[in-house]
């Protein structure tokens, strides 16, 4: 299993920059941990120029490992839609949910971004769905 530790910069959404609001209820309203336990979650709920009304959430473990990022999630548009892309470092997978009503796309590997400029990834984003 890959670790990545967190820099100082994952305080701040690396998607817009901005500081990210911190959840340290102990609540299981996220999946996530209900699955793996309890998290301190890191949110940003920001409009961009390029990508408006993203969306940029991690979670962290309280538990020890709190320089840990355990699972990362965002949304960006690509133009005729918007996507949900979820990153669980801990089970090592990509979810990418096109909308609603269908089954996410399930990647087997870590899918990177390159925060904060996004056309690459939009790229791979965008043959993953085509062949999928």
């Amino acid at each position: 299993m890959s670790v990545v530790l967190l820099q100082d910069h994952f305080y701040n959404c690396p998607i817009c920059g901005k500081e990210l609001k911190v959840n340290n209820n102990e609540g299981k309203d996220n999946y996530v941990q209900r699955m793996y336990g309890s998290f301190q979650q890191f949110l940003c709920f920001g409009p961009l120029a390029e990508d408006p009304l993203h969306y940029y959430s991690h979670l962290t473990d309280k538990n020890g490992k709190a320089n840990t990022l355990s699972y990362q999630e965002f949304s960006m548009d690509l133009g005729n839609k918007s996507i949900l892309v979820a990153h669980n470092f801990v089970a090592q997978t990509t979810l990418i949910k096109v909308d609603h009503n269908t089954k996410p796309l399930e990647l087997f590997f870590i899918l990177s971004p390159d925060f904060p400029y996004l056309t690459s990834f939009k790229r791979k984003v965008r043959t993953a769905i085509t062949f999928s």
